[in-house]
């Protein structure tokens, strides 16, 4: 019975974000109300975009993120979050971790916990959670998948993709 609860909140939960608010249509986009349920019964870590409309930088990043066939590949490992302008969690100060610009990508583990030190790792001193082109994200989404499960960096290779 659980699992059709679960599979009945994910489809409500997508209503909002099923377009992708410019970032891709393809994407399994989530609401944040549902990313930590998900995430610890499917055992996947959060990949959460903090975005806004009107940002100049958001919208380059779109079709970025949109057609990029790596990226699309490798969310298929996380609950991917879309939180457009004040959706849930932007005011949250808990994701400012080195400032409140936007476009932010935060990742969080299947606990629903943040992981900071999964960042942009081309912005090592500030901005690290700003990402500009599907090659840094790719990075990235692949150092958290190699790591799942672990807070101290030991993970595995599983679902990695090359470079």
């Amino acid at each position: 019975m659980f699992p059709l609860l679960l599979l009945f909140s994910f489809l409500l939960s997508t209503h909002a974000n099923l377009t992708g608010g410019g970032f891709g249509e393809k994407y399994q986009w989530v609401e944040w109300k549902d990313a930590k349920t998900l995430a610890a019964a499917q055992d996947k870590p959060i990949m959460l975009l903090l975005h806004k409309t009107w940002c100049g930088a958001c919208k380059r990043l779109k079709p970025i993120v949109a057609n990029s066939a790596d990226l699309l590949s490798l969310s298929e490992q996380f609950i991917m979050v879309n939180a457009e302008d004040d959706e849930e969690p932007s005011a949250d100060a808990s994701f400012t971790l080195d400032g409140g610009y936007i476009p932010r990508v935060i990742f969080l583990d299947s606990s629903g916990k943040i992981r900071p030190e999964f960042a942009n790792k081309a912005r090592p001193d500030k901005y690290r959670y700003f990402y500009s082109s599907a090659q840094e994200l790719v990075v990235s989404m692949n150092e958290v998948l190699e790591n799942q499960g672990s807070s101290e960096g030991e993970g595995t290779e599983s679902g990695k993709m090359e470079l």
